[in-house]
């Protein structure tokens, strides 16, 4: 193990175990005392941990040890998720938790009156913040290269290799990462969701843009292209094709509206859910969709973890059910109940997504990371 990983193995094992003391870090990173000594070093250096005065162990047994801790209150990481009708700008710090957030409707698609608006407001916020900002992360749908900073392709705000990166980071001074959010997602579960411990993890996103991300052997599948996750032709045909079309929020809302229902957003939608068969039935025939792909990606990959980014999964009766369903007769998983989970961050996946594209690079590579931001 290198060094750079030595310390990202150190900061992951002090975010999974809470304050420990040294002794602790070393079994979790399988590392040798000595280097978890230089590595916390390092990284109190840095700034990333901070030392805890000293506490005895239980019943006061033994040597008194310093634990170590994730200094949560000294650093932040600015998340900017682009959906297709807002812009989410969010606070977290470095645990993954949402500090604040602000959403800015789009006045139209145009890519640099988007970006504007949001390097516009990672400033302002930037500027009122005490804490330093290690960086910002930038995650939007669609095909997404990270490697290149750019969105190759959103068919639905019709982008076409938008220099993401370079335009945020021009425009407001600090390191940016981008990624596609569902990529982001899988990131943010292993970190600090469902999937710290699984071996193979997917992540189904549900919203205007539907599409897929997985990681096998803990590290996330990008492609040489970094085209991996596109659904649209997964299940075949035309007519599966125009029914994963047809499962984007914005498809759901202009059904909803020409059935008679009183709603503008999504949100509306699964209010009215609570009350009305016809909002009920709309999100349960996009989780029989859905989950038809899902039976797909379960058989192909045989993961631990399927988790569904869909706030319909959990908040409107009878679509869980339907999900189940869909996967136990599409796919030779016997008990789809074991491996499909909603999302760790309901009410804050778009915020979570933002932050963990910086926030795993923080934790794989930490100081690495703190210093481009001093720069």
């Amino acid at each position: 193990m290198t060094a750079d990983n030595s310390a990202g193995a150190v900061l992951r094992a002090v975010l999974e175990q809470g304050a420990v003391p040294r002794s602790a870090i070393a079994r979790a990173a399988n590392l040798s005392p000595a280097t978890v000594t230089a590595q916390v070093r390092a990284l109190v250096a840095a700034g990333l941990l901070v030392e805890l005065p000293e506490t005895a162990g239980p019943a006061k047994v033994g040597r008194p040890h310093s634990p170590l801790s994730l200094d949560v209150t000294g650093n932040a990481v600015i998340g900017v998720h682009i959906a297709a009708e807002h812009v989410t700008v969010a606070v977290l710090d470095i645990a993954g938790g949402v500090r604040l957030s602000h959403r800015l409707p789009h006045r139209g698609p145009d890519p640099d009156e988007i970006l504007a608006t949001a390097a516009a407001e990672v400033r302002r916020i930037r500027d009122e913040l005490t804490e330093r900002v290690i960086g910002v992360g930038v995650a939007v749908g669609g095909w997404v290269d990270p490697r290149a900073g750019e969105v190759v392709d959103h068919a639905t705000l019709h982008w076409r290799n938008v220099a993401v990166r370079q335009h945020i980071s021009e425009h407001t001074g600090l390191p940016v990462s981008l990624d596609s959010h569902t990529r982001a997602l899988v990131h943010a579960e292993q970190l600090f969701g469902h999937a710290r411990d699984a071996a193979a993890t997917v992540v189904l996103f549900a919203g205007n843009v539907i599409d897929v991300a997985f990681a096998v052997h803990g590290r996330v599948h990008y492609g040489p292209r970094s085209a991996a996750g596109a659904i649209t032709r997964l299940v075949g045909g035309e007519a599966a094709e125009d029914e994963l079309a047809g499962c984007a929020d914005r498809v759901l809302v202009a059904r909803a509206r020409r059935a008679g229902l009183a709603v503008r957003t999504l949100p509306d939608l699964i209010a009215a859910a609570a009350e009305d068969e016809t909002a009920r039935e709309l999100f349960a025939d996009r989780a029989r969709v859905l989950g038809r792909v899902v039976a797909v990606v379960i058989d192909l990959l045989d993961p631990d973890a399927v988790v569904i980014v869909d706030p319909a999964l959990v908040r409107v009766p009878g679509v869980r059910a339907a999900y189940l369903a869909a996967v136990r007769e599409f796919s030779a998983c016997e008990r789809p109940e074991d491996v499909v989970r909603g999302s760790s961050f309901l009410g804050r996946a778009l915020e979570t997504a933002a932050g963990a594209v910086v926030l795993q690079r923080l934790f794989t590579d930490p100081l690495g990371v703190t210093a481009a931001a001093r720069l």
